[in-house]
């Protein structure tokens, strides 16, 4: 078996046997690889406390014929605040759950995991607001695998989507806007406000680091989350559990 070394974030973890788990890592080398952790569900396990979601880990591996083996893992950040706030650690676990649902197995990619990884420390300052930034997320997460939304060109001609009315015509399905002259083919396209357009404008190509400065009202968050999760639906073809866990946890907070 061939060993190979990584820096990786842990995005999913699951049990495995009695005392095992199988671990997904973002890595920087690698991209996304899944691994089994053998006795990491055991307290006084050497891996138990690296497997856990979030953490940023150097991680010793073993290339297996089915699965690899998670051999040695050395945390270089835990993100324990993150796990220790219910609604920041709902931030980040669907944060994850996007990456690991967009990402294929072994894609050799850097951004993905420096995005990751500087969203998690930025959720971790307790007067961050997070919605900016999960916005920001997603839409650079798209824009780096290929899924990057048209938010000037329309979708079906090219030519400049015009505003109509104080906003656009989103379409999720077809990939952005549309202007007045294209139809959408029956994909469902949403009204889209020219401050929603322009905050997601901001938040696609700014600095993630700054996203906190985009203001987004409660009514303009609303409009920026349906237009994003009918887009994202579309390419992920189903329903994330912890964007539904958000959503409900936002809700329930008024």
């Amino acid at each position: 078996m061939a060993l190979y070394n990584v820096d990786g974030i842990v995005i999913r973890v699951r049990n495995f046997q009695e005392a095992d788990k199988i671990v997904v890592l973002l890595t920087r080398e690698e991209g996304k690889v899944e691994a089994v952790a053998r006795g990491a569900r055991r307290p006084r396990n050497r891996l138990a406390a690296a497997t856990q979601l979030f953490s940023h880990v150097r991680a010793q591996l073993f290339s297996g014929r089915s699965l690899d083996t998670l051999s040695q893992a050395e945390i270089v950040e835990s993100f324990r605040q993150l796990r220790e706030d219910l609604v920041r650690m709902a931030y980040a676990t669907y944060a994850c759950e996007l990456a690991d649902a967009l990402l294929p197995e072994r894609q050799r990619q850097e951004a993905p995991f420096l995005l990751l990884l500087t969203s998690l420390h930025l959720w971790s300052e307790p007067d961050r607001d997070p919605e900016p930034l999960l916005r920001a997320y997603e839409l650079k997460l798209l824009s780096m695998l290929g899924f990057r939304p048209s938010l000037a060109a329309c979708v079906g001609c090219g030519s400049e989507a015009v505003q109509q009315g104080g906003g656009v015509r989103f379409a999720p399905v077809l990939g952005g806007v549309l202007c007045p002259q294209c139809p959408d083919e029956g994909e469902g396209a949403m009204r889209l406000s020219l401050g929603a357009l322009e905050s997601m404008k901001r938040l696609l190509d700014g600095d993630i680091r700054r996203a906190h400065m985009v203001r987004l009202s409660g009514e303009l968050a609303a409009e920026i989350d349906r237009a994003l999760s009918a887009y994202i639906l579309a390419r992920t073809e189903r329903r994330l559990k912890s964007k539904e866990f958000l959503d409900a946890l936002r809700s329930s907070k008024g």
